[in-house]
């Protein structure tokens, strides 16, 4: 029996978590939440100028694209660090 566990915090608000981290790195609360803000966003005609995304009809900013990466794809990510070390 392993007892191990990993601890892990949501990227999108903060809440930790004991487990087995997503690849998206979102608790199921936030991933249902961007997952409902996308499907009843209203999506504007055009595309982004800069990404060629889908942007927001009501304030025309661009929005969140969730895509799912396969397992094995994903990389860690680095620490990052605003001193520029």
């Amino acid at each position: 029996m392993n007892l191990t566990s990993t601890s892990w915090s949501c990227a999108r608000c903060g809440a930790a978590f004991f487990g087995a981290p997503p690849e998206h790195g979102l608790c199921d609360q936030c991933l249902a939440g961007l997952e409902a803000l996308a499907r009843l966003a209203p999506v504007a005609s055009q595309p982004c100028p800069l990404c060629g995304g889908p942007v927001c009809a009501d304030c025309g900013k661009a929005l969140i694209t969730l895509v799912p990466i396969p397992p094995g794809l994903a990389k860690p990510g680095g620490e990052v660090s605003s001193d520029g070390g």
